[in-house]
């Protein structure tokens, strides 16, 4: 989603700053800790695949006090996913803790993953086994990691440390089986969207006419999946982000090579305003908006956006973007101040096909920004490379690399130092990559939303940037909330947190 500023050591290399275009963050009132003693279970991934649609899974856990007491017996929680799956909030007194147990289900309570315990035969799969040691202090909500591995059909509980009763294993004769793939391949606008993790609803008819039903959880891309060889005919029903789709074969019409894949196509849903939340000692309160207006053939002509200024109550227009387009084509954004007066603009070249941006020239006020951009496809990812030139007469190398529509990596350079990042996503839709909203680092052009990233910089640093975001979707897989949390690059203390509402 988008940045509260432009990026960080670009800024740095111009004589002055972008003025009334760049919001500032120094002004936010730095809150309290927010929920006191209060953690949730994290996961960085799940093995086999990292996408899974979590309303299909429950983790269980049992934790214990520093007197061996359980103070959690098999507690059963909820998992979400933001880019790390991670569970319900659990709130406890301050004291000394310990994770004794933790598994994941389906649905169907078959245990589907398992946090190994020390010495136990899966064990050396993760890094740290349990039991996990943690300290509540009257701190802020934090996050507890956790590895687990998958449970195969042929495991038992006493693989991972386990009493038998703990884990119901579902083994499946294969003789008795025929192996199908299956994949989700949704299109949303011009961008496919085909690693999202979805529920399949199987179903087969015998030679008799009777009919046995199964939901199927499947991950994100290629999943292989198991009929029953008794069926002489079977169905496979989607619904996902308000597509439906189903399939129906014949036994003689199933081949196990063959990938079968469930989707559709729809439209992208408009954005029409963000709305800034900054949370201080009175709650979240009102700190910027983003008003998006469209033209009649539904592309974006104008986008307003408001800050809190000190001396005001109320948001203030700040300055504008207003959309020029050729032959039906984006050419010009210019930029216009809170007086309604043009400050700046952003220049665009495409290449002889019209698909590609490989020029830019950005004017804001006496600053002027020229960048040549060069595209390469590689196997596996997309590199693409950004040469900017200052009006100072400095210069900066700019890299990005996209796997999978997504910027995962990048890093820029210039005389002056240096700037790099990892980012990651969740399997969810970002609805500025569908607004056609260029900058001048085409940084809104991934097609998911970010969900974690890992800075590193050389020379100067920024005050504070954003380690933690959650969001909250709506049934078609947009954003409906986002809360960035801010910490201090230097020591990780954390600032302060933006709440961001989207409405369409």
């Amino acid at each position: 989603m988008k940045s509260i500023n432009f990026k960080f050591f670009y800024l740095l290399i111009l004589v002055s700053g972008l003025s009334s275009c760049v919001k500032e963050e120094s002004s936010l009132q730095l809150p309290a800790p927010l929920e006191m003693n209060t953690f949730r279970i994290m996961l960085d991934s799940l093995p086999v695949g990292s996408a899974y649609d979590t309303s299909d899974l429950f983790a269980f856990v049992t934790l214990k006090n520093d007197k061996d007491e359980d103070v959690l017996s098999n507690k059963k929680l909820l998992i979400s996913f933001n880019g790390k799956y991670v569970t319900e909030k659990i709130k406890l007194d301050a004291g000394n803790y310990k994770i004794s147990s933790f598994i994941i289900t389906n649905g169907d309570s078959f245990t589907q993953f398992a946090a190994p315990k020390a010495n136990s035969a899966k064990a050396s799969e993760v890094k740290k086994p349990l039991n996990i040691i943690f300290k509540l202090e009257n701190a802020d909500i934090f996050d507890l990691p956790v590895e687990v591995t998958k449970v195969l059909n042929d495991d038992n509980a006493e693989n991972f440390g386990y009493q038998a009763a703990e884990f119901k294993v579902q083994s499946i004769d294969e003789n008795k089986f025929i192996k199908v793939k299956l994949q989700t391949v949704i299109r949303i606008g011009d961008i496919v969207y085909d690693n999202i993790p979805a529920l399949f609803k199987l179903i087969s008819w015998d030679s008799k006419g009777v009919l046995t039903e199964k939901d199927t959880l499947l991950v994100g891309g290629v999943n292989e999946v198991f009929l029953p060889k008794s069926g002489i005919k079977y169905q496979f029903k989607l619904s996902k982000w308000g597509v439906s789709d189903e399939m129906t074969l014949n036994k003689d019409q199933i081949s196990e090579t063959a990938v079968y894949t469930l989707g559709g196509a729809k439209s992208p849903k408009k954005l029409r305003l963000e709305e800034q939340f900054t949370f201080t000692q009175a709650g979240y309160m009102p700190s910027g908006k983003t008003i998006y207006s469209y033209d009649p053939n539904g592309n974006l002509n104008k986008i307003e956006y408001y800050d809190k200024l000190p001396q005001f109550s109320d948001l203030r227009l700040a300055w504008s973007k207003v959309y020029v387009y050729t032959n039906n084509k984006l050419s010009k954004i210019n930029y216009i101040n809170d007086q309604g007066s043009q400050v700046g603009y952003l220049e665009l070249t495409y290449n002889t096909e019209g698909t590609k941006i490989i020029k830019m020239k950005e004017v804001n006020y006496d600053q002027v920004t020229n960048a040549q951009v060069e595209y390469q496809f590689l196997p596996g990812y997309a590199r693409i490379n950004f040469k900017y030139t200052f009006s100072n007469g400095n210069t900066m190398d700019y890299i990005q690399k996209v796997i999978g529509g997504n910027r995962t990596e990048d890093s820029a350079s210039s005389p002056g130092g240096g700037e790099s990042g990892l980012y990651q996503y969740d399997f969810n839709i970002n609805p500025l990559a569908h607004m056609n909203i260029p900058n001048i680092f085409l940084s809104n052009l991934t097609k998911n939303n970010l969900v974690n990233q890992k800075k590193t910089y050389s020379g100067s640093i920024p005050s504070a940037e954003p380690y933690k975001f959650e969001y909250s979707y709506d049934d078609e897989g947009y954003p409906k909330e986002l809360i960035r949390s801010f910490k201090n690059y230097l020591n990780g203390e954390h600032l302060f947190k933006i709440k961001t509402v989207y409405t369409y």
